[in-house]
């Protein structure tokens, strides 16, 4: 045996033994699902694992054969879909024969194959359920991430668009009585259609914004979370005492951030051209300028008294090779101007035309920012 099929053997019984836990997750049947779905290998060692079990045989007996399959063909890629072994049959049909046949097993070994056959049609069938059934009415989940630089716009299946920022990560929760978009990182405008029957709510660690048929601005970086509307309105609720983002880990399944102690009850309401400012536990509304917050998707960064340390960090979004302040006091220095996101030389010659800085271009590409000499 390889090691390759070592490891697989391994990966299948530390799944196996997982999925009998009571506390075993959502979360944890989705990997266990994706593991299952990424080889056919996968699915092979998990079936002989678990045809060893006498726990299989008695979740064989709990389902119909045919409409796990049915399910399952309707609600997962066929080739996620494990065929019912054939042993089962062919040992049948050889015992049912009224002419001896040289060739056929002993009747002990008839009976072990019929068993190990009863085995494996309960394992397949433990696989189908898992991958058919469970689909089937688990809630649809899609996790969109991008990288330094990258941005992504795509659309979800009630016709909304979400325009990703790089390094930026968020998962789409729709069910038949919601549409959750939890962003864990980074920023996204969001074009929302409406539907009253189904709220539309976008959920950081920090804020439940809720949208009503509208276009608006979400930020979350660090520890805070800014919200710019620029179309309609939008209703934002505080998380005061953020554990982990609502649906995420820590989170009971089926609650909804809403139903959580921790978020306020009473939302604050933002129209067109407001900004709320989520951090320490406070709501902040501002007027702002909607281009400028949004300037983003055309790759400008417009900066309006920004520190020069925030504003360096949001060139590193954009590029792999990085800017570098080596002075804690150059790095509170106020920023204000606007520049092509991928553009660092430009905004580095900005910085000593300005007196502000002075830059060293090292041979890895790093950019390095110095306090101007004093004469």
């Amino acid at each position: 045996m390889s090691r390759r099929t070592d490891r697989i053997t391994d990966e299948a019984a530390l799944w196996y033994v997982k999925a009998q836990d009571p506390g075993f997750s959502t979360g944890d049947r989705e990997e266990l699902a994706s593991w299952l779905a990424a080889s056919a290998e996968h699915v092979r060692e998990y079936l002989s694992v678990a045809a060893v079990t006498q726990d299989v045989r008695e979740l064989a007996g709990a389902f119909d054969v045919d409409e796990l399959l049915r399910l399952a063909q309707a609600s997962a890629d066929e080739a996620n879909v494990v065929s019912l072994p054939d042993a089962d049959v062919q040992v049948r049909s050889r015992v049912r024969s009224e002419v001896p046949d040289p060739d056929l097993p002993k009747p002990t070994e008839v009976v072990r194959r019929r068993r190990l056959a009863v085995r494996s049609v309960a394992a397949a069938l433990a696989i189908v359920a898992f991958l058919g059934i469970f689909y089937l009415n688990a809630p649809r989940a899609d996790l969109y991430t991008t990288g330094i630089g990258e941005q992504l716009s795509f659309l979800l299946d009630d016709g909304s668009v979400v325009t990703l920022n790089a390094q930026s990560r968020l998962r789409v929760v729709y069910t038949d009585t919601s549409r959750d978009i939890h962003l864990t990182a980074g920023e996204a405008m969001f074009d929302v259609v409406g539907d009253p029957d189904r709220p539309f709510r976008v959920i950081t660690e920090r804020a439940v914004i809720q949208a009503i048929g509208t276009q608006f601005n979400v930020r979350h970086r660090g520890s805070g979370t800014t919200v710019t509307v620029v179309e309609g309105i939008v209703d934002v609720q505080l998380v005061p005492n953020p554990r982990s983002p609502p649906g995420e880990v820590g989170e009971a399944p089926g609650e909804s951030p809403a139903e959580s102690s921790s978020v306020v009850s009473r939302p604050t309401r933002l129209k067109v051209g407001q900004q709320a400012r989520v951090s320490s536990g406070e709501v902040a509304v501002v007027d702002t300028n909607v281009q400028k917050t949004t300037s983003w998707r055309e790759r400008r960064l417009v900066f309006d008294s920004w520190m020069l340390a925030d504003v360096v960090d949001e060139f590193n979004l954009y590029n792999d090779q990085r800017i570098v302040i080596m002075d804690a006091d150059l790095a509170t220095r106020s920023i204000s101007g606007a520049f092509s996101a991928d553009d660092r030389d430009s905004f580095a010659l900005f910085l000593s035309a300005a007196g502000i800085a002075l830059s060293e271009n090292r041979a890895d590409g790093t950019i390095v920012l110095h306090p101007p000499r004093r004469d």
